[in-house]
Order: structure tokens, then sequence, then C-alpha cells
């Protein structure tokens, strides 16, 4: 889906501790909006829980939050993710794949990281675009889904997804982890090659 343009080293993976901590195992249903519009409007509030101790916002109501701020929960869940999308470096890519024994492509890939930490992402990237909700480029932090067209950058159209592993708000640099055809690795949205595709960011694990 995207050539090879930025080196990440990392070993490939073996077997072992290949399982998220289990205190992350809770059920999150992530709604699909039907309009772009919609899509911008999404709230936490849109996003089912069955964790008795989160609080959701009933309806109509905001839960604000200052730009980049990350609660201690929230901060301690995206590492704990993001240690684990790590793990599977090196994993090859495959189209259409889902899992580490088959490879992945790139929405298989977020959305089987996201899975086991409870939240449940469409397979297709289009689909998860309008997941979560709209984050403004200067506002991304670790965590957040960063979408690129594909080949055809002038198509405008979802064609590759990755997961933000920094946001550096200083120099605006964001580095994102992605299936890639060479395979799961690191990469930077200011690379040559990401920057003309970027399209924008979604946030689906809370503030």
């Amino acid at each position: 889906m995207f050539a090879t343009v930025f080196s990440a080293s990392a070993a490939k993976p073996t077997s072992q501790n290949l399982t998220p901590p289990k205190q992350h195992s809770t059920t999150h249903t992530v709604a699909a909006t039907r309009a772009a519009s919609e899509a911008e409007e999404m709230n936490l509030a849109s996003v089912s829980r069955t964790n008795p101790f989160e609080i959701v916002p009933a309806a109509g109501m905001e839960l604000l939050s200052e730009p980049g701020f990350q609660s201690e929960e929230s901060a301690a869940l995206t590492a704990d993710m993001l240690g684990f999308a790590k793990r599977f470096m090196g994993i090859r890519y495959r189209h259409g794949g889902r899992s580490p024994k088959t490879g992945f492509d790139c929405s298989g890939f977020t959305s089987y990281i996201y899975s086991n930490f409870g939240y449940s992402l469409s397979p297709s990237s289009a689909v998860q675009y309008t997941q979560g909700r709209k984050v403004k480029r200067d506002e991304v932090q670790p965590g957040d889904l960063l979408f690129f067209t594909g080949r055809a950058s002038r198509s405008g159209r979802v064609g590759h997804v990755g997961i933000a592993v920094s946001a550096d708000p200083a120099s605006g640099e964001i580095t994102f982890i992605h299936a890639a055809r060479s395979g799961i690795r690191i990469d930077k949205v200011s690379a040559a090659y990401y920057a003309k595709r970027y399209l924008g960011a979604r946030r689906v694990l809370p503030d």
C-alpha cells in the first residue's frame, strides 16, 4: 500500500508476551457516523462502554478537556497499547491480514491492536475515518489514528491508517506505527511520501 521511505530498526517479534494487560479487557463499541458533519461532532458520549467505573457524558453533553491533555488513566492505557503494538515490529504485510500469524494490512493492524484493549474498530480504513472524533494535527496525541490517501494522493480518499506513537508540539513532528509494504514499522508524518498524503486524525481513546 505504501512504499518504504523511513527505516526503523526492530527485531522480529517472538511468540512470547504478545497479550495485552488484563486490566484493559473491557469492551468498547466505537460507532461510525453516516456523514462527515456527524463525524466531526462525535464525542465520547457516542462510544458505549461496559466498564462501570468510567463516566460517560449524558446525551447532548460534552466532555471538556484541555487540548493535548491526557489523564493518568488514559496515558497509561495509551502507553500499554503502544508497547503492545511495537511487539509486532517486523511482522510481514499481507493484504486483508488481521493477525500476527497471517500478517497485517494497515487497517487490520489498527483494528487488531485496538481490539486487544477493548475497542472495536471496523477492518476498513475508510470506515475507521468516521469512528471516534476528529482532532486537529497540532492536537494529535499518542494513540490517535492517522489517515492518509492511497498511492493516488490527489484522490482525497482514505487508503492508509496508522497509530500515532509520538507528537512533538514544538517541532510538529509526529511518528506513527503502521503496516507498510515492508511490514510493521514506525515512520514520520513529515517524510515526503506521507506528508503529501496526510488526511487527518481521529481520537478513539478517552482523554
